[in-house]
């Protein structure tokens, strides 16, 4: 019978097969329509499986290891989901962890932070022994003298700066004419700049 030849075959290859592959793999013993009524009623029966690609049918032999196979292969797929879904939460805790571990890396260590503790209490221990002598002081300022004072110091800046332009262009004027370098001629006038005696009018 053509059915018992078309099912061992598919059997012992355990390989999909359209009509014609089969057809053609059993040497022409049956004809074509004959082993398309073969493998649609072992179909039927449960005996192998059919599966369309397009328009053409594709079947293959339901051994018995099939269902434990397909079987395995849900509880493969739910482990999968299982094991990648832990991934993820893994790969989440790792990312925290090292974000605190690189908080904890950069935060100063506890002998640091206590000898900066103990330097602030020191600060203000000295700051809070300052405002006591202010506040017990008699020796104030009055307002106006103060605003006297800095508008003082202000004019005496602005003159002193003036006077320092004048002079520089004085300078620049005579090193014109003169043959050695800027340094040789201060040098030979005895004149001192800021810069010499660690002047900075900024500070002033």
């Amino acid at each position: 019978m053509a059915g018992e030849a078309v099912l061992k075959y598919l059997t012992s290859t355990n390989r999909p097969y359209s009509c014609a592959d089969v057809t053609v793999n059993l040497r022409g013993t049956y004809t074509k329509n004959a082993v398309q009524k073969a493998l649609d009623a072992l179909s039927e029966s449960g005996k192998i499986k059919c599966k369309l690609y397009g328009k053409q049918k594709v079947y293959a032999a339901l051994q018995t290891n099939n269902v434990e196979e397909d079987s395995d292969k849900e509880d493969y797929d739910t482990e999968i989901t299982k094991i990648t879904l832990d991934l993820e939460n893994k790969k989440t805790l790792l990312k925290a962890n090292e974000t605190n571990l690189k908080n904890l890396i950069s935060a100063p260590t506890n002998d640091v932070t206590k000898l900066k503790i103990h330097e602030i209490k020191t600060k203000i221990d000295k700051l809070q022994t300052k405002l006591c002598t202010l506040r017990s002081s008699s020796d104030v300022i009055d307002v106006n003298e103060k605003n006297d004072l800095l508008g003082a110091h202000m004019k005496f800046n602005k003159e002193y700066r003036k006077r320092k332009r004048i002079s520089s262009e004085m300078i620049d004027a005579v090193l014109e004419g003169y043959p050695k370098s800027k340094k040789n001629f201060l040098e030979e006038m005895c004149i001192e700049t800021d810069e010499d005696v660690g002047f900075n009018v900024a500070k002033q």
